[in-house]
This record gives structure tokens, sequence and C-alpha cells, in this order.
């Protein structure tokens, strides 16, 4: 099989699986404006399935660059313009990235925030006027990226390494990719349920320099895997290792240690250590990147405490291979991690928000802190305590296994 019918049926699974696009539904990609061959693959897997109207927002780094470089302000009103009329057709909404690390370096934090806020508003349109009707996250390779993962490779064949890495991690490898992603998603299924059965109270994480407690949010289930509503089950990341829930605001204690670099807005954050008080961030530090890590926790009140904890094995697909991917969307699903910032999930009343124990904020940003180091214990109701992570991997025996 050559490398288009691959990426076709990367396609297939993104537009199937990913957003789980419906008979005549409207499909709106954003997408890097270099990826237009993809794109186009995209589009006939869309068709395919049944879309009503295939839509594209272009994303130009270049282009951008260079009205920030006049210190002009970044101004997208035309493409929050077509997120609009799209999500009021109903329509799915799948982001693509490429990561590059160069693209914008040297443009002032400040600006490649506002940047960011106003592209996320895009997402945030469709969150608000077409809730429930698939939101995607995906990546896409490029020779930039390529560059930042496989810097031991020949330069001639690192694009073609990391389609393959992209590839595997997609389940695209698989005899059936679809039927792959159902099976796992079945599997995660049965993994929640079972750490839901535990009624654990609090969690235990150290090993790695981490040394912390938790206790979930009142009510709150363990997600992951997909998201569920009455009309659909979709994902909305590809690729998606993780189980996760939201921790209580105020009964978080101890000390985070990150395990990877956390690329945030194009700049790169290493070795972040925080602190925490009854939920509060009360110190925090970086050994790089100290100035992006104040700019996330400052942000509101709510950036100043958690709002995920998040179970990710060493032997899920994209650990095993042993490489930074320098985005979120691949390294949290090398590693166990927490968010700063807002607990996502559908109850969005801020009383019954408060009461839960859910944190609300404008920002919700992931680092890793797990490793083959790290272990996580949950406090069952009659107060012992029991093993879930031993070592970075699973020591529930229900737990391991992979997806049958």
């Amino acid at each position: 099989m050559d490398l288009q019918q691959y990426q076709e049926r990367y396609a297939e699974v993104l537009v199937k699986i990913g957003v789980q696009l419906k008979e005549g539904q409207t499909l709106c990609v954003e997408a890097p404006i270099e990826q237009q061959q993809f794109v186009a693959l995209l589009a006939q897997a869309a068709y395919r399935a049944g879309c009503g109207e295939f839509g594209v927002i272009w994303h130009w780094d270049a282009l951008d660059r260079l009205g920030l470089e006049q210190g002009l302000p970044f101004q997208n009103g035309a493409d929050l313009a077509a997120a609009d009329y799209y999500a009021a057709k109903g329509g799915a909404i799948l982001y693509l990235d490429s990561p590059d690390l160069s693209a914008f370096a040297g443009i002032a934090a400040p600006q490649m925030a506002q940047r960011a806020a106003a592209i996320k508003n895009i997402r945030n349109t469709f969150r608000q006027k077409a809730p429930g009707c698939g939101l995607t996250l995906a990546c896409l390779p490029s020779q930039p990226w390529a560059d930042l993962v496989f810097p031991d490779v020949p330069p001639q064949q690192r694009l073609e390494a990391l389609w393959d890495a992209v590839l595997l991690c997609a389940r695209c490898k698989a005899p059936d990719p679809i039927v792959a992603w159902q099976e796992y998603i079945r599997f995660t299924a049965k993994r929640k349920q079972i750490l839901d059965s535990k009624g654990y109270t609090a969690f235990h994480f150290h090993g790695g320099g981490n040394e912390a407690t938790f206790a979930p949010a009142e009510g709150e289930k363990w997600k992951g895997g997909c998201m569920e509503t009455e009309s659909r089950v979709w994902s909305p990341n590809i690729p998606t290792e993780e189980i996760f829930i939201a921790p209580h605001k105020y009964r978080a204690e101890g000390k985070l240690v990150s395990s990877l670099p956390l690329n945030h807005k194009g700049g790169l954050i290493e070795g972040i250590e925080l602190t925490l008080r009854e939920g509060r961030i009360v110190d925090y530090r970086a050994r790089k990147g100290q100035d992006l890590l104040e700019q996330i926790i400052e942000t509101d009140e709510g950036s100043h405490y958690l709002g995920e904890m998040a179970l990710v094995a060493q032997d899920s697909p994209i650990a095993g291979l042993g490489r930074v991917f320098y985005t979120t969307l691949y390294d949290e699903n090398a590693a166990c991690h927490v968010a700063i910032g807002d607990a996502l999930g559908l109850i969005q009343d801020p009383e019954r928000r408060e009461a839960m124990g859910l944190n609300t904020s404008a920002v919700h940003v992931d680092f890793m802190i797990g490793s083959s180091q790290l272990c996580v214990e949950g406090k069952l109701p009659d107060g012992t305590w029991q093993p879930i992570l031993q070592n970075g991997l699973w020591a529930l025996d229900e737990m391991k296994g992979e997806p049958q």
C-alpha cells in the first residue's frame, strides 16, 4: 500500500471516527494552507460519507507572521464569519495542525497569545452554536514538524518517518482502521467503567519528582476515548489514549514536575514545577519558558487551579515510539498529565460547577508528568490504597491488555 492509500485511510478515520459525520451534514475544516493535497482527500472522504457541504478555513503562518512583525493586531474576522456560517448549519469542525516551532520564533508572547485566542474562537463558535455536532483535533505531517521529531534520521527520510508514526498512532496501519477504532472505543469504555466502579475518593501520584494527592470532583465520572451525546459518539482527538477525570478544585496538594516539553502557542516550556496547596498553584517555575508559564497561570483566578487529571500507561502506542512530538495532542497521549485551568465537560452552570468542585477558567493547558517512574494509587471507600499504575504501567489486572 502506498502513502496516498494510507492517507486516504487517515482521512476516512477523521471523518467517520473523528467528527462522525452524518448524512447531509456540513463539514468545516481548519487547515494549514500547505496541506491542500490532504484536504482534497478529506473532501473525498467527506462526500463519500454523505457530506452536504464542505468548507475550508485556511491558516497561513508566513502571512500571519508578516503582520505580527509590523506590530499589527491579528485579525481573522472573515474566518469567524465563515465559522458562524458553518456552525449555524449544524456543521462539524475538524482542526488540522502541523506543529512548527520556528514559524513564529521571535514574535512576542502577548502577540502570540492574541493570535491563538482569535483562532480558538473559531472552534468556540462551533461549541456554542453547534454543540454535539462533532469537533475533532488532528495533526498533519510537515517537514518542519518532522525535523523536530526525527532529528536523528537523515533529513530526506524524516517526513516519511513522521507519516509512518502518525498513521500508526491513528490506527491506520490496522487491517481495518474503522473497526480498530470501534474496538478501541469499546475497550476504553470498559476501562472507564472499571475505574468508576472502584469509587476512589483520592489519588496519590509519586515518582519522577512528583508527590501529590488529588480528590475527584463531586459526582465526576471517568472520560476518554470518545465524546457521547444522545445523537452520536465521536472522538475529539485523533489520536487519543487517555482516560481522565476532573480533580476537585480545592483538594489537590503537593508538587508536580513535568516529564516532557510543552509546546505552548509556538513557544517551548521545559522543566515545569508546580506547588499546590488546597488546590491552588502557590508556586510555579520552569527551567525554560518561565514567561510563558506565567502567562498561562496568571490568565485568571481559575488558571491557578487544575481542571484535569489523566492516566496514560507507558505501553501506549505513542509512548512506545519513544519520541517527543512537541505537540500536546501527541505528547499527552504518551504520558499521564494534568491540565492547568478549566475542567472540560457538559456542565456549564457556574453555581453547579462550583458546588461540584469543577474549576472554571479561560485556559485549559495540559502538561505531562508521566514516566516509567510514576506510580498512582487510588483510595478506596474503605480507606485502603490500591495501586492503579506501577512504574508507568497498569497495576490493575482488569485494565491491562489491548482492545480485542
